[in-house]
């Protein structure tokens, strides 16, 4: 098959987890050779898998098995752009290209709706396939959120919408989405990216490629942004939203994720938000471990924020609080935004602070430097969680939100979330909110 004007035989895929089975079952039913490198272990059933359709592979590292005979290798968004052998694939000349400009070669009669941001993305995402649905739209949404572009775009539908993190971003050349919708941009991935600037070029390259026939949704702390751009500019503060007491009561951060998802699908087809019912808004204000209520121990409101695994989506989850506070921080820091956080604790509501894990000298550090010393430090994440639902009292907040990764002791933040809902359901004066 051609790509980019070049016959391509034989294709390496690096890494094998939800995209790189995806892209190689693209691959599978165009008859090109494939081969598959991951620099971890492959599961049992993707070795099945792979077998099956008799194709070569290699794992617990990457060699020059999967340079032999390439002509292209397609990238998963978790391989750094940077390790040595796709160094050696550049001096070669094989072409190297992610799954998100791979897929982009091939959805060129779609309309895609890219969003980014530090934080919010899949919620926003969801916020705008529900609308789009709402309107008559057959939309859909993939990318990071789950389903990797490449298995959607030779369906019918009127519009993608695509969450697109900085690592996919970082690595694409072709992406351009008709709408692109950034949220916001705080320190995040620097274990990545290095610095605050190269995170931030990396977010902004969702623009690269528009012209002056696409859109720009942002924030107006962006409007400098705007000048360097070819796409027309939306401002998503300047959206009205709809007047209920459900939509009066959504956080700080949810208001700002509709207002962004009501901008970028009047970008497509202008209408009246107050025509949106907020029951087909709700399946998105409910995505597993964002606030999500467990319901209470001792009294206290137990909150749920597994997928907070940055400095500022746990600032965000603070905010939304007025009673007492004790939160539990651990995981995987990302070396940058703590300082802020931890200002923000000293200054907001918080009577005691549990950090846990591989962090938990590194956020003991930043926290004693902001003058807080009512803290405990733990080890490993169960120790933390049950010290500090022996600590909690009625009418408090047990505010889980890590600030974190979560690949210290856990797979992902699903699993991390999972974890804390199970202690939290056997503590013995443990009651379920109304309605969960």
């Amino acid at each position: 098959m051609q790509i980019l004007d070049r016959e391509i035989n034989r294709v390496a895929v690096f890494g094998f987890g939800k995209t790189g089975r995806a892209v190689t079952e693209f691959f599978l039913t165009r008859g090109v050779r494939l081969f598959v490198s991951d620099a971890g272990r492959i599961s049992p059933k993707g070795k099945d898998f792979l077998v099956h359709n008799s194709v070569a592979y290699e794992e617990n590292g990457h060699t020059d098995r999967a340079l032999a005979g390439t002509d292209l290798i397609i990238v998963s968004p978790g391989v750094s752009p940077g390790i040595p052998i796709l160094t050696q694939a550049r001096r070669r000349g094989i072409t190297i290209m992610s799954e998100l400009d791979l897929a982009s070669l091939f959805s060129m009669n779609v309309p895609l709706i890219g969003v980014t941001g530090t934080n919010g993305k899949s919620t926003t995402v969801k916020l705008i396939e529900a609308i789009l649905i709402n309107q008559g739209y057959k939309g859909v949404s993939a990318g990071n959120i789950g389903v990797p572009l490449i298995s959607v775009i030779e369906k019918q539908y009127d519009a993608v919408v695509v969450e697109v993190s900085s690592f996919q971003l970082e690595q694409s050349r072709l992406f351009h989405p008709h709408v692109g919708v950034l949220l916001n941009i705080t320190p995040d991935h620097l274990d990545r990216h290095g610095t605050i600037a190269d995170y931030r070029a990396a977010k902004l390259r969702l623009f690269a490629n528009q012209t002056a026939h696409d859109y720009a949704v942002l924030p107006h702390e962006f409007a400098a942004v705007s000048a360097e751009i070819a796409s027309t500019p939306v401002y998503y503060e300047h959206v009205e939203l709809p007047s209920s007491p459900e939509i009066d009561q959504l956080h700080p951060h949810n208001r700002a994720n509709l207002q962004a998802a009501i901008a970028a699908v009047q970008c497509i087809a202008p209408f009246d938000p107050n025509e949106i019912p907020v029951s087909a808004l709700t399946n998105a204000f409910s995505l597993p471990f964002r606030m999500q209520v467990e319901g209470r121990v001792n009294g206290a409101l137990v909150i749920n924020d597994s997928k907070s695994t940055n400095a500022a989506s746990t600032i965000a989850a603070l905010r939304s609080f007025a009673a007492p506070v004790v939160l539990i921080l651990g995981g995987r820091h990302k070396l940058a935004g703590y300082d802020t956080l931890a200002r923000e604790i000293n200054e907001h509501n918080v009577r005691h602070t549990f950090v846990y894990g591989e962090a938990g000298s590194f956020l003991k550090s930043k926290l004693q430097s902001a003058g807080i010393t009512n803290l405990m430090v733990f080890p490993d994440f169960s120790s933390a969680v049950i010290c500090a639902m022996d600590h909690i009292k009625s009418g408090e907040v047990l505010l889980f939100s890590p600030g974190c990764s979560s690949y210290d002791q856990f797979t992902d933040y699903i699993e991390r979330g999972n974890a804390f809902s199970t202690l939290v359901h056997a503590h013995p004066t443990f009651t379920p909110s109304p309605g969960n």
